[in-house]
């Protein structure tokens, strides 16, 4: 598809004349018989029309189509005439637009911009396709996660719930390419409006299940998110497309022809795995686990320890796979993450994509069928907050995206908790406490050794901002919160004495490995303090067990 291809004006004004067809038609429904026919036949001649000579209204006819398709079915739908009068206004208003993005872009852009246009008509398909099957089946069946009545109605609703998990994917991917590609505040903004909608529609399709109220705010919101989508679209017709920021020529990627030797199947293997990061996922995982230990439910089956701890890997395994390819132009400029797969040119940067959805896509079933749904809902909170607000948001543009997107990290025991309990409660919120004040600490240390990398990368952390002294005296600061809330367990008789003084020794020798960095500043004490935090937080949770276990 060519995007920069001239508009021809008699086909223009032919496609407007038809989409001002399509909205006479709809208001005139009840009156005109076989109306919906009618109405797909016009929006089928006016998609014709637009990919044979309008190039920009080409995917705007294509949802017009999309909406026309839900009135065959169901004639008397309100929501399918409100939906084909929203993407009918849309094409309309595109087709009178002054599309100032059709100037030449040069290939890459324009494939780029092609591209990114396609994700978000495909976006709004499945927000209209949202709308309408759940406008009719949300009556009719209240189980989760699917009706297993063979009744049409509920066979709709399994429709809706299988349209919204696709509509969200597109709606993060949408955000995701958005914040990535524009600098403009207006289409950022309004790409998280869709998202925030999307999401407003989700809890109360869920909290909601009955009455004329919910079906209204329901249908609302539902049209709210199709509007803003369509805003969104209209946004960038207008806008002009960025350039593409120059490569840094200081530091090239390696491509696969560098490596000596075939690249093996054992070694993709070994890349696609290592996208994941499984080395600090280990650590998230046994926290998931002591979590479960150490609940008021008691003992927890073999079976669900392991679904759980099956599916809260792959969750933050998917987390990863899409943090390496968000952060991909930044790998390629530190020598700590210039090797991997991505900016290494051993494996192209959508794979990282396809196997995050992937891989996200086979927690959510797991820890749903074999846990439940907050745990679930938890995992998943935890890899938008990664994805998000730590590795788009935070990580770029603030010097405390450790202290707050650590909290990312801080979900593992909280799936762990609700797995068993179905519920979260003041001790789980302690385990988050912990783990949220325990990750400045631990990753400021190694951020001063990679302080350097961080700096060319562009990247504010702490070091690089504030430097390398303010940097050690946070870290003491943090490690002194770290250590109260350890041993806050145990006055709150959430845990035994046995915890304390387990909690109290890890903590003297935490906060010894701290002041030492303090005092030293050297390359070899922040190692000390880094490689000590690892294993204090996995002894420190290992004794939340030992002490529930033997001495409760």
């Amino acid at each position: 598809m060519n995007e920069s291809l001239p508009t021809l004006a008699p086909s223009n004004r032919t496609v407007q004349a038809l989409t001002i067809a399509i909205l006479a038609l709809v208001l005139l429904l009840p009156m005109i018989p076989f109306a919906p026919t009618i109405i797909a036949a016009v929006a089928l001649l006016a998609m014709i029309l637009a990919w044979v000579y309008t190039a920009p209204l080409r995917w705007p006819s294509v949802v017009v189509m999309v909406s026309c398709l839900p009135t065959l079915i169901w004639p008397t739908l309100l929501m399918s005439s409100i939906g084909i009068a929203i993407s009918a206004s849309y094409l309309c208003i595109v087709s009178f637009m002054p599309i100032v993005a059709t100037q030449r872009l040069g290939g890459k852009r324009a494939q780029t911009r092609s591209r990114y246009l396609v994700l978000l008509y495909a976006t709004i398909c499945a927000l209209i396709l949202v709308a309408m099957t759940g406008t009719v089946g949300a009556v009719n069946c209240t189980a989760l996660p699917l009706c297993g009545d063979n009744a049409m109605l509920a066979q709709l609703q399994n429709s809706h719930r299988i349209f919204s998990v696709v509509a969200g994917l597109f709606v993060l991917i949408a955000i995701s390419q958005t914040l990535r590609t524009f600098t403009q505040q207006l289409p950022r903004r309004m790409s998280l409006m869709v998202g925030v909608t999307l999401v407003v529609q989700i809890v109360i399709g869920l909290i909601m299940t009955h009455g004329v109220v919910q079906h209204i705010v329901h249908a609302s919101t539902s049209l709210l998110s199709i509007i803003c989508a369509s805003m969104l679209a209209c946004v960038v017709h207008r806008i002009e497309w960025p350039h593409s920021s120059p490569p840094d020529t200081t530091s090239q990627p390696t491509t696969a022809d560098n490596f000596v030797g075939p690249y093996t199947w054992r070694e993709k293997i070994k890349d696609y795995v290592s996208l994941t990061k499984p080395g600090v996922i280990s650590l998230l995982i046994l926290t998931t686990i002591t979590s479960m230990y150490i609940t008021p439910a008691g003992m927890p089956s073999l079976g669900l320890v392991l679904w759980t701890a099956v599916g809260g890997w792959l969750m933050a395994a998917a987390s990863h796979a899409f943090n390496c390819y968000l952060d991909r132009d930044i790998d390629v400029l530190m020598g700590r993450t210039g090797r991997r797969p991505i900016p290494s040119g051993r494996i192209p940067g959508w794979h990282a994509v396809v196997l995050g959805v992937v891989l996200m896509l086979i927690s959510a079933v797991i820890l749903v069928v074999y846990a439940n749904w907050l745990a679930a809902a938890l995992a998943f909170a935890g890899l938008v907050y990664y994805v998000f607000i730590y590795t788009m948001w935070l990580k770029r543009s603030s010097f405390n995206n450790i202290v707050i997107g650590g909290g990312a990290g801080a979900f593992p025991p909280l799936v762990g908790w609700a797995a068993m309990t179905g519920s979260l409660t003041l001790p789980s919120l302690f385990l988050f406490a912990i783990i949220f004040y325990w990750t400045p600490p631990h990753f400021w240390a190694l951020a001063i050794i990679r302080s350097k990398d961080y700096a060319r990368a562009g990247v504010p952390m702490l070091p690089v901002v504030a430097g390398d002294a303010e940097t050690r005296w946070q870290i003491v600061l943090y490690t002194i919160l770290m250590f109260i809330v350890t041993i806050m367990p145990t006055p709150l008789q959430m845990l035994g004495p046995a915890y304390l003084l387990m909690a109290i020794g890890l903590g003297a020798i935490f906060t010894y490995y701290a002041l030492r960095l303090h005092r030293e500043g050297s390359t070899a004490s922040a190692w000390g303090l880094y490689r000590y935090s690892l294993l204090y937080l996995a002894l420190l949770f290992g004794a939340m067990v030992i002490d529930r276990l033997y001495f409760a």
